[in-house]
């Protein structure tokens, strides 16, 4: 099985992985698990949403810069993503429990 089969793209994965580890540096992690975390994050991110950056945004840093900006961001990304949809599924729940009758 390759990785194409699995949905992931080496060059997205090393340039998520290099922003990962900028992330890392930049913010000064010390713990192997913040480290890892920005790792990990940089390159899944990277993976899945750098043809989407390239496609919206243009090409004006190239896949691999577009792929290692997301990689670089990735946390916050992830993080802001995790707060919309919490904020959505509070406001369901909460129109749900409107809804009912006592």
């Amino acid at each position: 099985m390759t990785l194409e089969e699995l949905g992931l793209n080496a060059r997205y994965l090393v340039a998520g992985f290099a922003g990962g580890v900028v992330h890392a540096i930049v913010f000064k992690a010390r713990e192997p698990i913040p480290v890892i975390g920005s790792v990990v994050a940089g390159m899944l991110t990277a993976n899945y949403l750098a043809p989407a950056v390239v496609h919206y945004f243009g090409n004006w840093l190239g896949e691999g810069g577009s792929a290692f900006a997301v990689g670089l961001t990735a946390r916050a990304v992830c993080q802001g993503v995790v707060a919309l949809v919490s904020a959505r599924l509070r406001n369901v729940v909460a129109a749900e429990n409107r809804e009912t009758p006592p």
